[in-house]
């Protein structure tokens, strides 16, 4: 049996366990060497293929365990797992993307949500000039200083939240002007782009049958 399990902050006793009992561990080396999880017995998670080859390997009987940052099931590991063939039980935890809008108390049913994990942030970044409330999974290529140029002189809003979940999670509202004069942000983060600042009543949206979009750009195989 394979158990995805959603990771934001700190392991939780559930997750702990299965660790312990799992023949095989795949995650990013952060999560496996917070689990403590031996060399023999774990897969640093970069490409996924290597980690999915890996997983086929193993015995139909074998407790394997799949760590994901944030919810699995959103731009995450579990969609290319299942298309191997594979089957899963998955644990979702909270996206770091919910934390952020709950950070700054923002309903989030009518946001655009954007994954920039890949090498074309273009047609995200045309949308984050016409969408109010867009929030976006950045990647070390395309992160604050790329999300501020592309929308200099419209007025937005920035909340930049980063290390969420963690014992150093911050979270900052910036007006263009501040957000400019930051060169260096921590890993992981993500960033809100909003037409208003969050605290006007103008940012809480409109709530309707219908959520907002979703857009992954590039996403990494």
């Amino acid at each position: 049996m394979i158990t995805v399990f959603g990771y934001i902050g700190s392991p939780s006793a559930d997750l702990r366990e299965a660790v312990t009992d799992a023949v095989l561990v795949v995650g990013g080396r952060r999560h496996l060497d917070a689990l403590n999880v031996p060399e023999e017995r774990r897969v640093v998670l970069g490409r996924i293929g290597p980690a999915i080859e890996a997983l086929q390997a193993l015995p139909d009987d074998a407790k394997a365990v799949v760590i994901a940052s944030g919810d699995p099931l959103f731009f995450g590991v579990v969609r290319r797992i299942r298309a191997a063939g594979l089957k899963v039980r998955v644990v979702p935890a909270v996206t770091s993307l919910q934390l952020a809008f709950a950070a700054v108390a923002l309903p989030w049913d009518d946001a655009l949500l954007v994954s920039l994990h890949g090498n074309d942030p273009e047609p995200a970044i045309d949308l984050l000039r016409s969408h109010p409330k867009v929030g976006l999974l950045t990647d070390g290529k395309h992160g604050l200083p790329q999300i501020v140029a592309a929308t200099a002189g419209l007025g937005r809003s920035y909340v930049l939240a980063e290390r969420l979940g963690e014992d150093d999670e911050r979270v900052r509202v910036l007006t263009e002007e501040q957000a400019r004069e930051i060169t260096e942000t921590a890993q992981p983060n993500v960033v809100l782009v909003l037409a208003h600042h969050p605290d006007d009543p103008a940012a809480l949206g409109e709530q309707t049958a219908i959520v907002g979009g979703f857009l992954a750009v590039g996403a990494q195989p």
